[in-house]
C-alpha cells in the first residue's frame, strides 16, 4: 500500500478523527474497532489494512499530535519543557485527557510513546547538546524522559499546590521548568 495515495491518507485521516471524537466521550477501553469504523463510515477489513489495532491507531494519532511539539526550538524543549509541551496542547486534547484520566490503557500507551519520542529526540539532538562526555547519550535521553514523567505525576498527585486553572498544573509551569532546570543538568551548544 502506497502512504502516500490520497486514499491511504484520507482513510488514515478519517480512522484518527473518528477516534479523536470518541476519545472526547467514551474511555479508550470500551472502545472498539467497530465503533471507530461506524463513525469513521469505513469498513472493519479498510480498517486493518491500515492498522493493527486500535493501539496502532491511537500510537498513530498520538504521532500526529506531538508533531507540532518536536517541532519547536530545540533550546525551548530541553529548558522549558513544561511551558513547550502546554503551548501545542489545546483544548481538545485537554477535554481527552480529562474523559481518558481514570484510563489506565490511554495514559500507558499515551505516556510509551511520548516518552519514547521524547528519548529519540535527544537521542537525534545529540551534536547539539552539551553534557558531560563520560555520560552516555542513551542515558542522558533517558535521565531527561524521566525526569519530565516523574515531575509530571508529582505535580498531578502533589495536594499541597493550588491548580492552575489555565493549565490544570498545579504547580505553575515556570516554577516545574525551573525544578527541571535544578534537576538536569542538561545545556543546549552555543552555535
Amino acid at each position: 500500500m502506497n502512504p502516500t495515495d490520497l486514499r491511504v491518507i484520507k482513510t488514515k485521516r478519517a480512522l484518527s478523527e473518528s477516534l479523536f471524537t470518541l476519545l472526547e466521550s467514551t474511555m479508550f477501553s470500551s472502545i472498539t474497532v467497530n465503533m471507530i469504523c461506524d463513525e469513521a463510515l469505513v469498513h472493519r477489513t479498510t480498517f486493518y489494512k491500515h492498522f493493527y489495532d486500535k493501539y496502532d491507531l491511537l500510537s498513530y494519532l498520538l504521532q500526529n499530535i506531538t508533531k507540532d511539539y518536536f517541532e519547536k526550538d530545540l533550546r525551548d524543549r530541553i529548558h522549558q519543557p513544561f511551558q513547550s509541551i502546554a503551548t501545542f496542547i489545546d483544548f481538545p486534547i485537554t477535554k481527552i485527557s480529562e474523559k481518558q484520566k481514570h484510563d489506565p490503557k490511554f495514559f500507558e500507551t499515551g505516556a510509551s510513546i511520548f516518552i519514547e519520542k521524547l528519548r529519540q529526540d535527544i537521542k537525534d539532538n545529540q551534536d547539539k547538546i552539551e553534557v558531560d562526555s563520560d555520560i552516555p547519550i542513551d542515558l542522558v535521553a533517558r535521565v531527561f524522559e524521566a525526569t519530565i514523567q516523574a515531575m509530571g505525576e508529582w505535580n498531578n498527585i502533589n495536594e499541597c499546590y493550588p491548580v492552575d486553572s489555565k493549565t490544570g498544573s498545579k504547580v505553575s509551569l515556570e516554577k516545574l521548568d525551573e525544578m527541571f532546570n535544578k534537576l538536569v543538568n542538561i545545556r543546549i551548544k552555543d552555535v
